[in-house]
């Protein structure tokens, strides 16, 4: 299990490690399931294709602060959800572009946006535009150049790993990527009715930052994004609770 997963069964608020009847609502890794190739879909699967959403597919998160220690702010939850408006878009030199609307919860200036740009590949890698420049300014309000940066490369062997970009003005700050070997089982809401998903992870790191995405493919979803707590600036952790395809 990974780093991020493991904690959040251990400190989300009023959660449960317990596979048991799926307790409560919010995305949690299943105790003790791992891909023995009996996984809930009958059959096993070791790689992920690529991920592909529709027009007005929405997903809703739990989300909480870490503080500076990596625990959970309790009085920090709040429910942000991303909108897919695109799924053929140009973007920044790339054709094949998900384009998603990210809505902060009600706690921020109503109204406010943001806009999140995806390349899925169909052998499993995903790019993000912007991913370190968004990162880094949100940390650090440094202003660096955005580019397509492959957050996720399931393309390759467990535990292989590749550099996803410099998270620094001078280009020595080497953000890394890992590919975490372990397939998870998760619950979440799909179209109201709770479901089963299998999570795909990838863990990122560099001296300043850490970083933990799983997601599935089948159906498409990001499931966990995590930003570890570091002496710069402390995290968070986003949790998918719904999934609405349409």
């Amino acid at each position: 299990m990974s780093r991020a997963s493991g904690r959040a069964l251990r400190a989300l608020p009023g959660g449960s490690a317990c596979v048991g009847a799926f307790l409560f609502f919010l995305l949690v890794p299943l105790a003790g399931c791992r891909d023995s190739g009996t996984g809930p879909s009958g059959a096993a699967r070791q790689t992920v294709s690529g991920l592909v959403f529709a027009a007005g597919d929405t997903l809703i998160f739990d989300a909480w602060n870490y503080d500076a220690y990596n625990e959970i702010v309790a009085a920090s939850h709040t429910t942000p959800f991303w909108k897919v408006y695109a799924v053929n878009d140009t973007w920044a030199g790339a054709a094949n572009v998900t384009s998603i609307q990210e809505f902060s919860p009600p706690a921020e200036p109503p109204g406010k946006t943001d806009t999140l740009r995806f390349r899925f590949l169909s052998n499993g890698d995903i790019y993000q535009y912007g991913f370190i420049a968004r990162v880094v300014m949100r940390r650090e309000g440094v202003r660096l150049a955005p580019s397509w940066d492959r957050i996720a490369a399931f393309s390759l062997p467990s535990t292989a790993t590749w550099a996803v970009g410099t998270a620094d003005t001078t280009g020595l700050d080497t953000l890394r990527g890992t590919v975490n070997g372990d397939e998870q089982y998760f619950v979440a809401m799909l179209n109201g009715v709770k479901t089963v998903f299998h999570g795909y992870g990838v863990s990122l790191s560099s001296l300043d930052l850490e970083y933990t995405i799983i997601v599935s493919d089948i159906p498409p979803a990001f499931l966990v994004i995590e930003e570890a707590s570091t002496p710069i600036a402390n995290g968070f952790l986003l949790n998918l609770a719904s999934l609405t395809k349409h």
